[in-house]
């Protein structure tokens, strides 16, 4: 059995609106996914939570104000060798929080979109599944 190889996600809502980015590489290159990446060595999943926030879209959270909203582990969700099972958290935010984020080193860009109008065809990896629960969970 192979080793399982946390991630976490960090969802950012405001007004019904979530912000993504969009992928620099494979895989799911030009997809939209989440903040994100692997936990490091003695790091809890907010504690990742919050530093690949920082890492990925200059967004500074407190680890306090996440909220767990699930787990993404589907065998063959992630194409890459290994089995990578996510961590997905959601906390709300203000507006200026948008205003002020910025593409970091795996985004080619940074997308604020409507809960409504994204769609599974838009997103990488599994991330739709979890677009869908934030949508139960906010109405």
């Amino acid at each position: 059995m192979s080793k399982v190889i946390d991630t976490v996600d960090g969802v950012l809502v405001c007004d019904g609106r979530v912000l993504l980015i969009e992928r620099t590489k494979p895989p799911f290159e030009d997809k939209y996914v989440f903040p994100g990446g692997h936990v490091e060595e003695g790091e809890s999943f907010t504690e990742a939570a919050v530093r690949e926030l920082q890492e990925e879209v200059g967004v500074e959270v407190s680890a306090s104000d996440l909220n767990y909203l699930m787990k993404l582990d589907a065998p063959g969700r992630d194409p890459r060798p290994g089995e990578r099972v996510a961590h997905v958290f959601w906390m709300r935010v203000c507006a200026s929080v948008f205003e002020t984020a910025a593409a970091g080193s795996d985004a080619r860009a940074i997308h604020i979109l409507s809960l409504s109008e994204i769609s599974a065809e838009m997103m990488g990896f599994d991330h739709y599944l979890a677009i869908e629960r934030l949508r139960e969970v906010l109405l």
